[in-house]
């Protein structure tokens, strides 16, 4: 069974720049490289963005799964950090962005959700701010702190009763 799709909204998904200064400095590396994949890709404005492949409610909120993989890589591998299959689960107004690596589910970023807006059929959190987490942290190697600030998240994800929702999943008119 393939897992569900929305080809209808290409535009639902997650984009993250993760952290300039980050970013800058795997670019400047000799051997330094930044490859996307498994759906993942980048938008014309550089962040990464991560395709929305379900979304279900939970006692607390929803979990909202996405697909994909980023791997930032220098020193001859001796640096390497992947995002893949990210989950961000969402509650009244702050999310967690979770990494799916390997099975593993590690809480990376405390994300503080602004006002809602929407777009047609599409729910939308723009630019909601993140903070690393201590698992976040420790995915960087201690080169960021906790509570370090990270580039801006944007959610967009199906709204009401015709949103392209995959099968076995909820609708998002009461978020």
């Amino acid at each position: 069974m393939n897992p569900p799709r929305f080809d209808a909204r290409a535009d639902l998904g997650f984009a993250w720049s993760v952290k300039d200064s980050f970013l800058q400095y795997i670019r400047s590396m000799p051997d330094g490289s930044i490859r996307w994949g498994e759906g993942a890709s980048v938008t014309r404005d550089g962040q990464f963005y991560f395709p929305l492949t379900s979304v279900s409610r939970t006692p607390a909120g929803l979990d909202l799964q996405f697909g994909g993989e980023v791997r930032f890589i220098a020193h001859r591998g001796l640096l390497a950090v992947t995002l893949g299959s990210p989950l961000i689960r969402v509650t009244r107004d702050t999310a967690i962005l979770i990494n799916g690596i390997d099975g593993a589910r590690d809480e990376l970023c405390q994300i503080d959700l602004p006002a809602q807006t929407h777009d047609d059929d599409v729910l939308m959190w723009l630019d909601a701010p993140a903070n690393l987490t201590a698992a976040g942290s420790e995915m960087f190697a201690g080169t960021y702190a906790v509570n370090e600030v990270m580039a801006p998240v944007t959610i967009r994800i199906p709204l009401g009763q015709d949103a392209p929702v995959p099968a076995g999943t909820t609708t998002l008119a009461d978020v």
